[in-house]
């Protein structure tokens, strides 16, 4: 049974993880939450109805106060709407997801969801929020997708079907170890949908069919191999490939460090890779570094795990 928030009278702060969206070839299927980097929202009541963000701080990248152009700020008033309150709530936002790639919209949605939920004492479950942060991020980003939401709110690596707009979890891979490598330039999801094809040929809609169906066996069975192995997009990587600074050079530097597999994380310009030692991602995030940075591009690396519990209240 999910647990209910439990907050403080009058003010919560609560953290959403950063995630990876598509996660290979499950375009729009498959998420995971990663750890090391997320959102965090502090929430406080206010006799004002509505939402105000007083603050945006760490790698904010002059996102906007308005709330009704912020996805914390929007999923926040849709929440109050929900719940019903009369009161309104006041947002301070903390970003510690850098460049794009890695779900920070979607963070800030699940995260000011999340936190007007708990002030007004836990009312909504975690499913009931899906649609607000969802809604929210659509928004922004154009379309409407829960891979990222799903993860950051769920935890763990989730299943997702947009047309139904339902989420499921599958659970962790324990031996897991994952490497985000987010380089300086920035791709907009829009952009990153619009270069996709309306066609595909049947081969490689199989090939992606078989590979999403293999990494969904891979968690239920807990193998970190498996996984890694069946991340191969046939369909949207050689398309979006191009808006990356030197993306095949980072990807073959990934998988001859030992990375069990590699591709774009979201819509990019982030790159992602899994292992199954702490070693050897440490020595494929320098790898895939030192290949972004031969193509003229500085990048950060993330060494995480995925994330096993999601959206959590922390103060």
């Amino acid at each position: 049974m999910e647990k209910k928030p439990k907050t403080a009278s009058g003010r919560v702060t609560v953290f959403a993880p950063a995630s990876i969206g598509n996660v290979g070839p499950g375009f729009d299927v498959l998420g995971m939450a990663v750890t090391g980097r997320g959102d965090t929202v502090t929430a406080r009541v206010t006799l004002a109805r509505g939402v105000r963000i007083l603050a945006i701080t760490g790698d904010s990248r002059n996102l906007p106060l308005d709330p009704g152009k912020n996805t914390a700020g929007i999923a926040a008033a849709e929440v109050l709407r929900l719940l019903g309150v009369k009161q309104g709530v006041e947002l301070s936002i903390h970003k510690n997801i850098p460049g794009s790639g890695m779900g920070s919209s979607a963070a800030s949605a699940v995260a000011g969801a999340f936190a007007v939920n708990a002030l007004f004492g836990g009312k909504l479950s975690k499913q009931d929020l899906l649609i607000p942060a969802a809604n929210a991020e659509s928004r922004v980003s154009g379309g409407y997708f829960l891979d990222n939401v799903g993860a950051s709110l769920l935890g763990g690596i989730i299943v997702t079907n947009p047309f139904s707009k339902h989420t499921v979890s599958l659970g962790t891979i324990p031996g897991l170890h994952v490497v985000v490598v987010t380089p300086s330039v920035e791709v907009l999801t829009k952009k990153a949908r619009a270069i996709l094809p309306k066609e595909i040929p049947m081969d490689d809609f199989v090939t992606n069919m078989a590979n999403a169906c293999g990494m969904v066996r891979a968690v239920q069975i807990k193998d970190a191999v498996l996984f890694g192995t069946s991340i191969h997009d046939a369909v949207v990587e050689p398309h979006r490939a191009g808006l990356i600074p030197g993306f095949f050079d980072v990807k073959r530097s990934a998988l001859s460090a030992g990375a069990l597999g590699c591709s774009i994380s979201g819509a990019g310009a982030s790159v992602f890779a899994v292992a199954d030692r702490k070693e050897t991602a440490a020595e494929v995030g320098r790898a895939m570094q030192e290949a972004f940075l031969r193509h003229k591009a500085t990048s950060v690396v993330t060494l995480a795990r995925v994330d096993k519990e999601g959206a959590r209240v922390i103060g």
